[in-house]
């Protein structure tokens, strides 16, 4: 984390399983997950190694019946650099994404389009949805004190504590709308991004 600053890790689970006088090797991997440095480390490895293998193991025992794990041969580790997300502001929905109307795309010739989504979120608006001055100006509202711009995946959770606000970050991918930054707690003001 020092050297890299975010990564991303998964495990793989290596046990020794025995049904009778049969033994065998059984490896259960867990999906490839970030970790940052406003990451909960204890409560990181509960969630994304601890939870996922115990049920992968219980499946395992369940849908195999007559195999029990014997003894744990290891737990490896893989730690690979992320870099995350950067955003940039000047971007042209997609226009299915414009047809449907169901998102402001504030332009912004800065770095700023994180900020000026939020606003949008917090100050819904009729009229000239896309137009900064449509909305009150961000320095007014939040509190961006070591938030850089462009605002990054993993700088979102330290606004989020600074402003009291939940965020939620989605893309696209293959046509469908998929979460990439889900919020540890929904607050009562709450925004939903979109990542184009």
């Amino acid at each position: 984390m020092q050297k890299h600053n975010s990564v991303k890790v998964n495990t793989v689970f290596n046990g020794e399983f025995v049904a009778d006088d049969k033994h065998a090797n059984k490896s259960i991997n867990t999906r490839n997950c970030e970790l940052f440095h406003t990451s909960d480390l204890r409560e990181w490895y509960e969630r994304q190694v601890v939870e996922p293998t115990l049920a992968s193991l219980e499946e395992f025992q369940e849908r195999d019946s007559g195999w029990a794990l014997s003894r744990i041969l290891n737990l490896t580790v893989n730690i690979n650099k992320y870099n995350s997300m950067r955003t940039g502001c000047c971007v042209q929905l997609p226009r299915k994404i414009i047809m449907k109307q169901a998102v402001v795309n504030v332009q912004s010739k800065d770095n700023t389009c994180f900020t000026w989504a939020v606003m949008a979120a917090l100050y819904p608006v009729e009229r000239h949805t896309d137009r900064q001055s449509s909305y009150p100006h961000y320095t007014t509202v939040l509190n961006l004190q070591d938030i850089e711009f462009p605002v990054t995946l993993n700088q979102i959770k330290k606004f989020e504590i600074y402003n009291d606000i939940s965020i939620n970050v989605y893309t696209i991918e293959n046509e469908n709308i998929v979460p990439i930054r889900l919020t540890e707690q929904k607050r009562d003001k709450h925004v939903n991004l979109l990542y184009v």
